[in-house]
């Protein structure tokens, strides 16, 4: 559980976040560039129906290449602990994601996707989506570490937006977590990603967003 508790909350949360944003941004703000947007905004579907597929997309793709990453490196792991060894360090030790942990997971990517795609809608074309992405994807990675590398989490922790989904990621690995820490967490994080896709909903009925006008 602490080795787990300190690895694996860094690598889904970087994973995750990648994952998303090289195909988000080429999906919203590489459409603004090339003109293709425009075509779906005089198709009959509700813009809000064009948004929420681009997210559900977006998230099932930065699931499976995020879940490809850590299996990859938990498995490369304990063959090598294994190869050189010291077996008995790795024995018994799992990767279940249970109930709880879907639950918040799926609440990370939400609001990781709809950070990626309200950047991309405000960006007028790729290059300029990339530049407004990065210092997004460097707070990420600091959240990140902070749960690496910190020691016990405060309450008041699990308020934070990003890094209170890394806090309870590895508060659930260590099982050190409390229940109302867990919802506390867990709400913050689907009201924020709430907001988010409500934010691009709103980018989507702006023709002077949409058509860089």
């Amino acid at each position: 559980g602490k080795i787990l508790g300190s690895i694996i909350p860094y690598l889904i949360t970087i994973l995750i976040f990648a994952g998303a944003m090289g195909l988000g941004v080429d999906t919203i703000a590489g459409e603004k560039e090339r003109g293709t947007i425009a075509n779906l905004l005089i198709s009959p579907i509700k813009r809000v129906d064009i948004i929420m597929g681009k997210i559900v997309s977006l998230a099932i793709v930065s699931v499976l290449s995020a879940g490809v990453y850590v299996i990859s490196f938990i498995g490369s792991a304990v063959f090598l602990t294994k190869k050189s060894g010291m077996g008995e360090m790795v024995n018994g030790l799992s990767l279940n994601f249970t109930t709880v942990q879907i639950i918040q997971l799926l609440g990370l990517v939400l609001l990781y996707v709809g950070i990626i795609g309200f950047v991309s809608l405000l960006a007028k074309n790729v290059k300029e989506a990339q530049s407004f992405i990065m210092p997004v994807y460097i707070i990420v990675m600091f959240a990140g570490m902070i749960t690496m590398y910190s020691g016990d989490v405060t309450s008041g922790s699990y308020m934070i937006p990003v890094y209170n989904t890394s806090a309870a990621f590895k508060g659930i690995f260590e099982r050190t977590i409390t229940m109302n820490q867990y919802l506390t967490s867990t709400i913050i994080t689907y009201v924020f990603a709430g907001v988010m896709v409500c934010l691009m909903a709103k980018a989507m009925n702006s023709e002077k967003i949409m058509l860089n006008a």
